[in-house]
């Protein structure tokens, strides 16, 4: 079972596609509700979200 994520992960990636160079900036944010107020400092001013969850837990 993996551990929760308390506040927030973060990785960053820079690659070149094509002519453009491409900086990832991927946070894996808490998703207890605790944290909830905290999430929108992470996103602020993002120009793409992906979301991912696991379909296999009941909670």
């Amino acid at each position: 079972m993996k551990e929760s994520t308390i506040g927030a992960a973060f990785f960053s990636q820079t690659l070149a596609v094509n002519d453009a160079t491409v900086k990832f900036e991927i946070w894996d944010t808490a998703g207890q509700e605790r944290y909830h107020s905290l999430a929108p400092m992470y996103y602020r001013g993002a120009a793409a979200a992906i979301i991912v969850y696991d379909i296999t837990s009941s909670v």
